[in-house]
Parts: structure tokens; sequence; C-alpha cells
């Protein structure tokens, strides 16, 4: 299995500009998918700091449906799901899946809150930006209308466990 904060650190080293890479999202995806003993700490829940296991978590997912597609216990199923190394194509699915789910959630007005880490709290907001002129500096009055389109708004509060 793939150590996560390994193939985090090897990502991480090689960006030298601040660009989308479909390549490196497929990366993590796989490694967070795949690593069963990385954790990550939530911070503000009721109780103060949780530990949560990615991995164990997207297992359990999958246990479930192998135990109700197969009418095996959930046991088997779990113990047959531990062992399971997640494909390229199956990160390529999930980055996908969770793109999705996040643009759809905003739609509906809501706070995305992406959760409490020791250094941030960040939420997400579905953001609707007005038609506008803007004038362009080059000497000319001339201008441009910008149409009316979507855009996402970042929350990112000073969290009180700082």
């Amino acid at each position: 299995m793939e150590n996560f904060q390994e193939v985090f650190n090897e990502v991480k080293a090689g960006v030298k500009q601040k660009s989308a890479s479909k390549k490196d999202e497929i990366t993590i995806m796989k490694a967070l998918m795949n690593d069963s003993n990385y954790s990550t700490k939530i911070y503000g829940t009721k109780d103060g700091i949780d530990t949560y296991y990615p991995s164990q978590e997207l297992r359990k997912v999958v246990a479930n449906a192998v135990s109700d597609i197969t009418k095996i216990p959930n046991k088997e199923a779990t113990e047959l799901v531990k062992n399971y190394e997640f494909t390229k194509a199956d990160a390529q699915t999930m980055v996908n899946f969770s793109k999705e789910f996040i643009y759809t959630y905003l739609q509906t007005g809501r706070k995305l809150p992406i959760g409490g880490r020791i250094d941030s709290n960040i939420e997400l907001i579905w953001k609707n930006i007005a038609a506008r002129e803007v004038n362009i500096p080059n000497g000319e009055k001339k201008s441009i209308t910008i149409p009316a389109h979507g855009g996402i708004k970042i929350i990112n509060k000073i969290p009180n466990w700082i």
C-alpha cells in the first residue's frame, strides 16, 4: 500500500508553479484512498479534536456495498476490502465525484465547511457575480462588459483553537 505522506511530499516538492495538474490530483487521491494508516485531525468538533482516517472510511462504504450485493456478512466483506488496492481509474472517479459534489452542493446556497484543521477553518459558499462594465486603462476611454457568472467565496476566519 502507498504511504500518503510520502506521495504528498513528492508531489509538493515537484510543484514549480501554482497550476492545475490532473496527474497530481489522481496521484494524491489514489494515495489517500489506499493508505489506511493515514489520518488527519479535525478541530472544532463538539468534543474538541477528532481523528479522521479517509481510507478506512472509504473502505467501510465499499465493504457495505460488497456485503449488500453478495449477501455475505459485513465482517467478511470488511476483510475482503481491507487489502484492496484502489487503482488510478478509481482515483480519477473519486476526483470527479468529489468535484461534482462540491459544485452541486454549493448551488444549494449552503456553506460547505471543509472542516477545521490545525491552522485553518475554511468554508466555501457560492457567489453570484453580477454583470458589470470595466474600464481598460490603455490610454483610450474603452470598457468591456463582464457577463454575470458564478464564483466561490472562501471564508477563513482565524480558528478559535489557534
